[in-house]
């Protein structure tokens, strides 16, 4: 891999990292913002799971190394962290 391309390649990176970072502290503020309201940080959760799902299918798909796995595994991720706190809200509120 030439120098220049190494380097935009770690810089892309970087960049997507960010927005992941991005959309999971908006996501975490959103969640607690709402306190007291199950139904909106249910929303926000999901929202939040749906986001993070995109992101890295996006991000395995600008890669080039996008396959069915890498898709069931952010999905699954995603759901496994949506039912976690939708089972958490269930019982605190």
């Amino acid at each position: 891999m030439h120098l220049s391309h190494r380097h935009y390649h770690y810089h892309h990176h970087d960049l997507q990292f960010f927005i992941l970072l991005l959309l999971m502290t908006i996501g975490f503020v959103s969640f607690a913002k709402s306190m007291g309201q199950s139904g909106k940080q249910l929303q926000i959760i999901v929202i939040t799971g749906l986001a993070y799902a995109f992101w890295g299918i996006f991000h395995h798909l600008y890669d080039r190394d996008l396959n069915w796995k890498i898709v069931v595994e952010y999905v699954a991720i995603a759901g496994l962290g949506v039912s976690l706190v939708w089972t958490l809200l269930t019982y605190i509120y």
